[in-house]
């Protein structure tokens, strides 16, 4: 029979913050896209303005992934689970 310690997961990136950096480019790209056509830019402007802005959504994806990838490594489960391994709800005792 396995134990309470068998039963909690290891720290492990369980999260999927493979594709954060594609979805802030993604997100970027498309504003930097939809306001330069607004604005009338010339074509090698807005190609320009939407290199720029590709890169630096690139750099922003990457940084937050990093946090969040950190936080996840860095967060206690054990603290979420009981002996016999069931889940426990961290909050308030207000209801």
């Amino acid at each position: 029979m396995a134990d309470a310690h068998d039963m909690v997961p290891l720290k492990k990136n369980d999260l999927k913050t493979k594709l954060l950096p594609s979805l802030f480019m993604l997100l970027g790209g498309s504003v930097a896209l939809i306001f330069g056509l607004l604005q009338h830019f010339p074509m090698t402007e807005l190609l320009v303005v939407l290199l720029i802005s590709l890169f630096v959504f690139a750099v922003i994806g990457t940084v937050v992934k990093t946090v969040v990838d950190n936080f996840n490594m860095n967060m206690n489960y054990s603290d979420y689970f009981e002996e016999a391994g069931d889940l426990v709800e961290k909050g308030g005792e207000d209801r």
